[in-house]
C-alpha cells in the first residue's frame, strides 16, 4: 500500500512534491527520471513496507531490460499463487513482492491479467519503447487514481488530489460543486472530482495514455460475472462460508502486524471472529501472519453512539484486551481544517474519529487492518429493504416490515400496529420512485441541466440494460446500485483516506470479487429472511462469531455524536466559525434552533451538520472566505 505521482510529457517538474502524499508510504520514497535523450517522464512513489520488507520490494520497480517501469498501490492477495503460475510460464522473480508479480503478468498479459488478480490496486505501468502509459484501477475502485490532462500534451497523476494541486493553475471548485454538495454519493463512481481540472480513472477501468490522448476502458461488470447458484438455501451457505473464510485467510498475508477497526457491530466482528477462527484450524501457515489479535475500538465516554461495548464481546471471546480510543474532538491530533483538508472531499459525518482511530492504529505499531467494508451494501443492512416488496408474498411482506422496525429496535415483532400502513406508506414511495424515473422529459424539465446529466449518467451507468441485470430481483437491483454507483464507492473514498492519512491499509473481505459475484447471484430471500437481515452471512458464520454478536438486531454505523459534540466541546469552535466567516442568515438560525434544544438526538446534530459541513470544508480548501 503506498502512494503514487507521476508526470508524462512535462520538461520541469519543479512542482512534483512526494512529501503531499507521504503519510500513504512513510517508510520510504524514490523517484525515476526518464533519460535526457528520451521522452520527459517522471513516476514518484512513497512505500508503506508490508510484503517483502527489505530494499528489492521498493518502486519504481524497473524491469531487466530496462523497458518498463512500475509504480503500485495496493495489494494483490493471490499473488502466491499467480507466482507460481508464471513461473512455470518460465519467468524469474527477483523479490518476494507481489509489486513484481502483478508487473510481470500485466507485461506478458496486459490489462487482462488484472481478471486473475484478487486485492485492491491502482497503477501505472510505463512503456519506454512505446512511449506509452498503462493505468488501472480495481474492480470496485478500493484504490484511488486522480489524473489531469495539462494543455495538448501532458498528464499528471496521484492517489491524491493534493498532489495534483500544484500543476493547476487554481485551486478551484467543480462548476457542479452545489450539485455535489447537495448530493454527497452521486459523484464518486464517475469520472467527476469536486476539483475542477481533476478527473478520477473509474472503478474497473484501465486507461492508455499515448501521444498526449488518454483512452479508458471498462475491463470488469460485475454482472458478467454472475453464477448459477443451486437453489438449495443450505448449499448456498456452504459455498458461502467456503468462499468468505478463503476471503479472510488470504488478506491474512503479511510481513507486519495486523489488527481490526471493531465497531461491535456483525460485519467487523465477522471478521475478527474468523481470523480467530482460521488460527484455530491451524491451517498450513502461508504467509499469514501471526500478529493478528489487535481490535480497535473508537470510544465516545457516555454516549449514545458509544459500541465498545459490543466490540469488547467479541475480544473477551478470545481473551484479549480491547485497545480503545478515546475520542476527543479537541485532543485528537486532528484540527477540523487539517481533516477537511486531509481527506479531500465533504462528506456527511465529522471525519475526525476514523481519522483519530487509524492514527492511534499506526502508532501501537500496525500497518494492515482487516475490516468490515461492503457487508452493508451487499446484504442491505441499513435497511434498504422497500425494493424487497416488490417480489414479496404477503407472508414475507409482514416479515420485511418487521425486520426493518428491528434495526432501530433491537427487537423482531409481528405485533406491531402500524405494520401494514407501514408497509403501504413504503410500498407508494417506491411505487412513486420507480414511474418518476421512466419519463425522461418530465425528470429534466424538474430537475434542471446540471442535475439531469448526473441522473442520465446514473441510468446508464446502473447497466439495467444487460440481461443480467433484468434477471435480479428488485432488492437485489437496488443494492447493485447501493453497491457499485452510489453509497460504497463514497465509502471506500473515505476510508481510504482516513486510514492512510496514519499508513495504515485496509484490507475488506467482504469486497472479495468471487464473494461480490457469488452473493448478486443468490435470490432476495437468501439475504434476507428468517426474520433478519443478512441472513446467509449470519448463518454461514454460526459457530465462529459470538451468538450475541451473530442475532444482534439493531444496527448503528460509525459516525461522530456530532449532536452531543456541537452542544459541548465543538461549541465555542462552530461559533466563532459561523460569525467570522458570515454565514448566511439561514445557518444562524439554524445553530441558534439547535443549541436552545434540550437533549437533541442524532438527527438533530445531522442537519445543522449538513449546513456547516460545505462551509467548512471549502475554508479547509480554498481558504477564508472573502468579507
Amino acid at each position: 500500500m503506498c502512494g503514487l505521482i507521476g508526470t508524462i510529457g512535462f520538461k520541469d517538474n519543479s512542482k512534483m512534491n512526494l512529501n503531499a502524499i507521504i503519510h500513504r508510504g512513510p517508510d520510504s520514497k524514490d523517484i525515476w527520471n526518464s533519460l535526457n535523450n528520451e521522452f520527459p517522464v517522471v513516476l514518484g512513489h512513497t512505500r508503506l513496507a508490508i510484503l517483502d520488507l527489505t530494499d528489492s520490494g521498493s518502486q519504481p520497480m524497473i524491469t531487466d531490460n530496462n523497458r518498463y517501469v512500475f509504480v503500485y498501490n495496493g495489494e494483490i492477495y493471490n499473488f502466491i499463487e499467480l507466482r507460481s503460475e508464471l513461473e512455470a510460464l518460465g519467468q524469474v522473480f527477483h523479490t518476494k513482492t507481489d509489486t513484481e508479480v502483478f508487473l510481470r503478468g500485466l507485461i506478458l498479459e496486459g490489462p487482462s491479467f488484472q481478471l486473475r488478480c484478487n486485492g485492491m490496486w491502482s497503477f501505472c505501468l510505463w512503456d519506454r519503447k512505446e512511449k506509452k502509459a498503462l493505468f488501472g484501477r480495481d474492480r470496485f475502485g478500493k484504490k484511488p487514481l486522480f489524473y489531469s490532462l495539462v494543455g495538448n500534451d501532458k498528464l499528471v497523476f496521484a492517489s491524491e488530489m493534493k498532489g495534483i494541486y500544484p500543476f493547476l493553475n487554481t485551486i478551484q471548485p467543480n462548476e457542479k460543486i452545489n450539485i455535489y454538495l447537495q448530493k454527497l454519493f452521486d459523484y464518486e463512481s464517475s469520472e467527476e472530482c469536486v476539483i475542477a481540472g481533476i478527473k478520477r480513472l473509474q472503478p474497473g477501468h484501465y486507461a492508455i495514455y499515448k501521444n498526449g490522448k488518454f483512452e479508458s476502458i471498462r475491463w470488469w461488470n460485475t454482472l458478467d460475472h454472475l453464477e448459477k447458484v443451486t437453489y438449495k438455501y443450505e448449499d448456498q451457505v456452504e459455498r458461502w462460508r467456503e468462499i468468505f473464510l478463503d476471503a479472510v485467510k488470504i488478506r491474512m498475508r503479511s510481513d507486519v502486524r495486523i489488527g481490526t477497526a471493531l465497531s461491535g457491530g456483525l460485519d467487523s466482528s465477522a471478521i475478527f471472529s474468523t481470523m480467530n477462527y482460521l488460527s484455530n484450524q491451524n491451517a498450513n501457515h502461508n504467509k499469514e501472519a501471526k500478529d493478528w489479535r489487535n481490535g480497535f475500538c473508537a470510544h465516545y465516554s457516555g454516549s449514545s453512539l458509544d459500541e465498545s461495548k459490543w466490540a469488547r464481546v467479541v475480544t473477551d471471546s478470545i481473551n484479549i484486551p480491547l485497545n480503545e480510543v478515546n475520542i476527543d474532538p479537541l485532543n485528537c491530533d486532528w484540527s477540523i481544517n487539517d481533516a477537511f483538508y486531509q481527506v479531500e472531499d465533504p462528506y456527511l459525518t465529522l471525519p475526525l474519529p476514523m481519522l483519530a482511530t487509524y492514527r492511534a492504529i499506526s502508532n501501537s505499531g500496525i500497518k494492515v487492518t482487516l475490516d468490515g467494508h461492503g457487508a452493508d451494501e451487499l446484504f442491505s443492512g441499513y435497511g434498504h429493504l422497500i425494493s424487497a416488496f416488490k417480489s414479496s408474498n404477503p407472508k414475507e411482506t409482514t416479515e420485511l416490515v418487521s425486520i426493518i422496525n428491528s434495526l432501530k429496535s433491537g427487537k423482531y415483532s409481528v405485533e406491531s400496529g402500524n405494520l401494514y400502513l407501514n408497509f403501504f406508506k413504503k410500498k407508494f414511495i417506491e411505487t412513486l420512485k420507480t414511474h418518476l424515473r421512466k419519463p425522461r422529459d418530465y425528470l429534466k424539465a424538474i430537475l434542471g441541466k446540471a442535475e439531469w446529466e448526473f441522473v442520465r449518467y446514473k441510468l446508464q451507468y446502473k447497466d439495467q440494460s444487460h440481461p443480467q441485470f433484468k434477471k435480479l430481483d428488485p432488492l437485489s437491483q437496488n443494492l447493485y446500485e447501493i453497491f457499485h454507483i452510489k453509497e460504497l464507492p463514497t465509502l471506500l473514498r473515505n476510508y481510504d483516506r482516513y486510514s492512510m492519512s496514519s499508513g495504515v491499509e485496509i484490507r475488506m473481505p467482504f469486497m472479495d470479487h468471487r464473494l461480490v459475484t457469488y452473493t448478486f447471484s443468490l435470490p432476495w430471500t437468501s439475504k434476507v429472511g428468517g426474520t433478519y437481515t443478512k441472513r446467509i452471512m449470519r448463518d454461514a458464520l454460526r459457530g465462529i462469531l459470538p451468538e450475541s454478536i451473530r442475532t444482534r438486531r439493531d444496527k448503528i454505523g460509525w459516525n461522530a455524536p456530532l449532536h452531543e459534540w456541537l452542544q459541548g466541546p465543538l461549541k465555542n469552535e462552530m461559533e466563532t466559525f459561523i460569525y467570522k466567516q458570515g454565514l448566511q442568515k439561514k445557518i444562524k438560525e439554524a445553530w441558534r434552533h439547535f443549541q436552545n434544544k434540550t437533549n437533541p438526538n442524532w438527527s438533530d446534530g445531522q442537519k445543522i451538520w449538513a449546513l456547516l459541513m460545505p462551509e467548512l470544508w471549502k475554508k479547509a480548501l480554498f481558504g477564508e472566505k472573502e468579507k
